[in-house]
């Protein structure tokens, strides 16, 4: 007999041992075996949970990683960014340091400026044609003494003095024509005046009979001929826009001369 017929008989053998085994231990070892197996599912249920929860806190901790790694990045940058604008700032502090100290400089220097300015000023005015004269050295008599009130800024005292130049400057250009008294020759007359510019200044009363101009030289009212009653008469008109500008024929006497 060969090797395959020898080992049959063994198989056989087996296998109804497997039957012969009773029922009940049969099924304990089915439930068992089941048991095993659920509690193995469940094993691996609970650590596939284990292991999600872990992943999310890897996760987790991967982003807040990322964000403190960005907002380090942020914070270098904006650290950087306050560093030059300190640099800047303190280079712009440096010139304004140098910028007042410019000015306590420049402002040492322009107030016993601005003083010899309204001396010069008053000077002038006193010296000038005798129009509006006592209205005229009031305004630069108030303006010295605001010029030294202490609570006033350079700058304020500057505006102030260069406005009394400007309004003075105006007179040079302009024609006016107003009427005052005037003591002439012993008499008092009622008289018009006439201001061409700082060139000359004229008056003639009211009757027309009588015109004169004034000899700064001489610091004195001269008559005028009777000739130019009537050209002075039309440059009162024309200074009171009466009459539309034209030529004057009016004289004017150079400094020591005549006419």
């Amino acid at each position: 007999m060969d090797r395959k017929h020898r080992k049959w008989p063994l198989a056989a053998l087996w296998l109804p041992a497997l039957f012969l085994l009773p029922p009940a231990l049969f099924g304990a070892e089915v439930e068992d075996s089941l048991d095993v197996v659920s509690k193995t599912n469940r094993s691996a249920t609970a650590s596939q949970a284990k292991i999600d929860s872990l992943s999310r806190e890897t996760r987790d901790l991967l982003d807040e990683y990322r964000k403190l790694q960005d907002g380090s990045e942020y914070q270098a940058a904006y650290t950087r960014e306050l560093e030059e604008l300190n640099q800047s700032q303190q280079l712009r502090i440096e010139e304004l340091n140098q910028e007042i100290a410019r000015v306590q400089v420049t402002r040492q220097r322009i107030v016993p400026l601005m003083r010899s300015m309204a001396d010069a000023l008053e000077k002038f005015v006193v010296l000038d044609l005798p129009f509006r004269h006592e209205e005229r050295i009031n305004a630069v008599l108030q303006l010295k003494a605001r010029l030294s009130q202490p609570d006033l800024s350079a700058s304020a005292r500057f505006r102030l003095l260069l406005e009394a130049y400007q309004l003075e400057q105006a007179y040079g250009s302009n024609l006016e024509a107003w009427r005052d008294t005037l003591e002439y020759q012993g008499e008092t007359l009622s008289v018009e005046f006439l201001r061409v510019g700082r060139v000359a200044m004229y008056f003639q009363s009211l009757d027309g009979a009588t015109s004169a101009y004034w000899d700064a030289d001489g610091d004195q009212w001269l008559e005028l001929d009777e000739a130019f009653n009537r050209p002075l008469l039309q440059a009162l008109r024309v200074a009171r826009n009466i009459a539309a500008p034209q030529l004057l024929q009016l004289p004017v006497m150079p400094p020591g001369g005549e006419s």
